[in-house]
């Protein structure tokens, strides 16, 4: 990977955002390791930021715009901080406060849009918001992380961290949001070893694999609409996870592992733990997207559990229910085995 650094005295030191795009690989059990990332976003953030700026698409003055609320608006705050250019978030109510005040800490704007009655969906509504900023701003750049192939490429450092530190023989499992970390570092393994098998996971009420849109409690993973980087015949197998099964399992990881992250890293950890369960003697790699902090006052704190009904740990099961079609998954956990197949195959297939 290459790195961008600075003279100190007589020693290099590479900048912030360098020393964060590579994660920690960690054996947590036998046969079970974690891909730690302090903040997996800032790896596409920093490529397509960077990239444009060296092509000449990035306008400096101009700044950056994307619709986040989440991760990735704190990669591009992170990398736009370094570069000295602005940038405007459009996000919606659901952002928590402490990323707001971190996102505007760095020096950007943010926009809260709400879904409208002709959308019905909120993601759609902030791509709407999006739209009218770039017409209003047309020099802005947009790094399009739902729909640019870039996005996915990014992640071809960290699938030859994989190949170095791991070997071309295992599974890994990770949560799918827009596709770009899955389908970009499967589709870079793969070119070494085609068997390397891919286990996405997913959310009730996100309509990536077939289930109908509907409320998300379980942020950071899972979409109200179907993003171009999301390719469906990377994946083997599918599952789709509730929320408070993925609290659950990120407090099991912390308390179990010392490994404080978030959400999504929860559900990634129940499943690939699962995965391994089925496959002794393979190696099962679980990407483990970002830190925990910024859940200290949710997933982490008991009262706000019990307030939103999910302190439900003795209702977690040991195994999820595997179904031959989308229409059959149930909470709190359904498998079912999408075999490289394409959405149409699998979705319109089975009906």
């Amino acid at each position: 990977m290459s790195t961008i650094v600075q003279p100190v005295g007589r020693k290099m030191v590479a900048k912030q955002s360098d020393a964060m795009v590579v994660p920690d690989l960690i054996r947590i059990e036998t046969g079970l390791v974690a891909a730690a990332f302090r903040l997996m976003k800032l790896v596409p953030a920093k490529h397509v930021v960077e990239q444009a700026w060296r092509d000449g698409r990035l306008d400096p003055e101009a700044g950056v715009v994307e619709t986040s609320s989440g991760t990735y608006a704190l990669g591009l705050a992170l990398v736009c901080s370094e570069l000295g250019i602005p940038f405007h978030i459009v996000s919606d109510p659901v952002i928590d406060p402490l990323l707001r005040r971190r996102l505007e800490a760095l020096g950007g704007t943010v926009d809260l849009v709400t879904a409208d009655a002709s959308s019905g969906s909120v993601q759609i509504a902030r791509l709407n918001a999006l739209r009218a900023f770039r017409d209003r701003n047309p020099r802005a750049f947009w790094p399009r992380q739902y729909d640019d192939p870039a996005n996915r490429d990014s992640y071809v450092p960290f699938a030859d961290h994989l190949l170095d530190q791991v070997g071309d023989d295992f599974i890994l499992v990770g949560s799918v949001g827009s596709g770009s970390s899955t389908c970009g570092t499967i589709s870079r393994l793969r070119l070494v070893n085609p068997r390397i098998e891919l286990v996405g996971v997913d959310t009730f009420g996100s309509v990536l694999f077939g289930l109908p849109n509907g409320k998300r409690v379980l942020r950071g993973l899972g979409n109200s609409l179907h993003p171009a980087n999301l390719l469906h015949r990377c994946f083997d197998e599918v599952h789709w996870v509730s929320a408070s099964d993925a609290f659950h399992h990120a407090r099991k990881l912390y308390c179990r592992h010392g490994l404080f992250m978030g959400p999504t890293s929860g559900a990634t950890y129940q499943v690939a733990s699962w995965i391994a369960g089925q496959h002794p003697g393979r190696t099962v790699v679980f990407i483990a997207a970002d830190e925990g902090y910024r859940y200290q006052e949710t997933v982490y704190d008991e009262a706000w559990l019990r307030s939103e009904k999910l302190d439900m740990e003795q209702r977690c099961i040991g195994h999820p229910l595997t179904v031959s079609e989308p229409g059959e998954a149930r909470e709190p956990w359904t498998r079912i085995r999408w075999r490289r197949r394409s959405y149409e195959d699998v979705v319109d297939g089975g009906r």
